[in-house]
């Protein structure tokens, strides 16, 4: 819900738009008002009637242009303020989460190193137990994983390198290999390169992101990933048969940040989200987005 002093941010404020349109409305009218009697060969009519007609004719003209325009461009304000702070939680969100891998996973990991070396600096003949090296090479590993799993959450390395059908399938043997899931993934797409870049990363995302919520909250072990060309739209469906939504209504606001987020990376291209979860388990999420060559 947007609150007043968000409504006041408004790069194109409504009510200014609104006057403006009466404001055209009026003087348009009032200038036909004037002029058209000379067109016609006719009596001319006085300034005060000729503004007097225009006031009539912009008041009867004003239910009709609150329905067609005002309305309209005021629900497009609010739709704007909206999808806009939406985007800026989403946005604070993904940088509290790198905040904390980088914290709690990097920074833990080079604490351990940093112990590790100066326990091997403070030996007496500087060699250290085989099985500490060891560790501490393993830490490094483990560090390494995660900057290249937080590098590849900023921007999938695999999209640019493989391209949206190559980095899809990476993604699922990944699912298969890292979360033993059984992934059935068909694409059935024509010709990608008639999706454009936002629209590729938008679909890697939304898979990304819906795949994610699979491992970490549907304890599902099996899910089916489909992307397939529809006419003009490209159809995304991903499906799992854990145990479903909490909610009946499977609303993306009730849902959590993850569905939110799919939800705002759909409508910002045209599209739409729609998430079915029946009773007995198992949840299907729909995305159409509209692709233009």
């Amino acid at each position: 819900m947007t609150t007043p002093s968000q409504a006041r941010n408004y790069p194109v404020r409504p009510w200014r738009v609104s006057l403006t349109i009466l404001l055209v409305v009026f003087l348009a009218e009032f200038v036909v008002m004037l002029l058209l009697p000379v067109l016609l060969r006719e009596s001319r009519i006085s300034w005060t009637d000729a503004i007097a007609d225009a006031v009539l004719l912009t008041l009867i003209l004003i239910p009709f242009l609150w329905f067609t325009t005002i309305r309209p461009l005021q629900r497009l304000a609010l739709m704007r303020a909206d999808l806009l702070e939406t985007f800026v939680s989403l946005q604070e969100e993904e940088r509290r989460r790198i905040a904390f891998d980088l914290h709690d996973e990097i920074g833990q990991s080079l604490t351990s190193v940093m112990m590790g070396l100066r326990t091997i600096g403070g030996h007496p003949d500087g060699v250290s137990d085989p099985q500490r090296l060891n560790d501490l090479r393993n830490i490094v590993n483990h560090a390494v994983h995660e900057v290249r799993r937080i590098a590849n959450g900023l921007r999938p390395a695999a999209l640019d390198h493989l391209g949206l059908e190559g980095a899809l399938e990476r993604m699922a043997e990944d699912l298969r290999q890292i979360h033993d899931l059984d992934v059935d993934l068909t694409l059935d797409v024509s010709d990608y390169a008639v999706l454009s870049v936002p629209v590729q990363t938008a679909v890697y995302r939304i898979i990304q992101e819906a795949t994610t919520n699979v491992t970490r909250h549907a304890k599902a072990d099996q899910v089916r990933v489909l992307v397939a060309n529809r006419s003009s739209e490209l159809l995304l469906e991903i499906e799992d048969n854990g145990a479903g939504l909490s909610n009946a209504a499977g609303t993306p606001e009730s849902s959590g940040l993850g569905l939110t987020s799919i939800s705002q990376r759909a409508s910002l291209l045209g599209g739409q989200l729609v998430i079915l979860s029946p009773p007995g388990g198992g949840t299907l999420l729909r995305v159409k987005l509209p692709v233009r060559q």
